[in-house]
């Protein structure tokens, strides 16, 4: 692809609004004078044909075919999901092998998160619409290495510079890119698509909001862990934790447990019976006072004298309501609560103390 044919690719991705300047909330919660919407290139069979070409003859050079034979790639496979069609053509006139990633994987059938025929110490070509921060094509290297797949290079059409490509570097990953950010606004510019302000207003974004920067920028110091890799008890020991979030991170590292559970009974039998059996196996229980038929207080004491018993082990108890997680109802449950809340009023001073936090 020569600089002319560069040129009209971005004026036809700017014709049909692939590129928008405005105002927009990105996905990070910044808001950008400029945004991307590649989604709309599947509606237009010609450019989608033009954009898969990749192949671009200005420094540094870009020819897809190139990529693929000369660094042996055995196969590839499209960010999802608006990079799925760009890797469909590329595979389909390139004659590689496609391999799909899903999002999350689906509980029937196969229960995979890469579809298609893979083979462990092959080199797939990860394939991405925009990059920012690099951070979709990380995920994806990942989800693909575990499956025994080398990853060593990824295609984009549509670079932001925003230190994804710093990012993708120092994990062994060269990005190659079709369009850039600061080529985009060169071409619009000279075409009187955007005035200066416009394009000076885009580069002020992009230099103010980069997205990475290097750990060897700050000698060698190690790097900041990642909540992942602290324990629960070194989150806990942070001075801007919340005290009750800290507590409940103890309770996890000490109970080794994560597990919360909700009763959603109906009947305080039941309710005391796993408060009981489940207390000393769990680090919160989620109780549904306000749905308790046959509720009095001494189903508060009772509460009170299995958490006493429980205590020693750490076990805190949370109403649900306090939690504010209320999940989707029936029709029927959103009438029998409303019943319920009609109900409310005439409880004793007890229930209404318990639906709020019973500790």
């Amino acid at each position: 692809m020569d600089n002319a044919t560069l040129d009209s690719l971005i004026l036809k991705l700017h014709d049909i609004q692939a590129v928008k300047f405005g105002t927009f909330k990105l996905k990070s919660g910044l808001t950008s004078p400029i945004y991307f919407d590649l989604r709309v290139i599947v509606s237009h069979p010609a450019l989608m044909n033009q954009v898969t070409t990749l192949k671009k003859k200005n420094n540094p050079p870009l020819d897809l075919s190139y990529l693929l034979i000369i660094f042996e790639f055995d196969s590839v496979c499209g960010v999802p999901y608006t990079a799925l069609p760009l890797a469909t053509i590329i595979c389909s006139t390139k004659h590689y092998p496609m391999l799909i990633r899903r999002k999350e994987a689906k509980d029937y059938g196969t229960k995979r998160l890469i579809e298609g025929t893979i083979h462990p110490g092959d080199r797939c070509l990860i394939v991405e619409d925009v990059v920012t921060s690099g951070s979709s094509v990380l995920e994806t290297a990942e989800v693909l290495e575990k499956e025994g797949l080398k990853i060593t290079d990824a295609v984009v059409l549509m670079d932001r510079e925003q230190g994804g490509s710093a990012r993708l570097a120092d994990r062994g990953i060269t990005l190659h890119s079709v369009i850039s950010v600061s080529r985009l606004l060169d071409v619009l510019l000279k075409a009187g698509r955007i005035d200066t302000a416009s394009s000076q207003n885009v580069e002020r974004f992009i230099q103010e909001n980069n997205t990475y920067i290097s750990t060897k920028e700050n000698g060698s110091s190690a790097p900041k862990k990642s909540c992942r890799e602290l324990s629960y008890g070194a989150r806990a020991a942070f001075p801007d934790t919340h005290p009750l979030a800290a507590r409940l991170l103890k309770i996890m590292e000490d109970k080794k447990t994560n597990l919360c559970v909700s009763a959603d009974v109906t009947r305080s039998e039941e309710l005391l019976e796993i408060a009981d059996t489940l207390g000393p196996l769990i680090c919160v229980l989620k109780t549904h006072v306000d749905i308790l038929q046959d509720f009095t207080a001494d189903v508060t004491s009772s509460l009170k004298e299995l958490e006493t018993t429980i205590r020693r082990t750490g076990q805190p108890w949370f109403e649900w309501e306090s939690c504010k997680e209320e999940p989707l109802l029936s029709k029927k449950d959103i009438a029998t609560r409303l019943q319920f809340a009609k109900d409310y009023v005439h409880k004793p001073e007890g229930y209404r103390r318990n639906v709020l936090w019973t500790d």
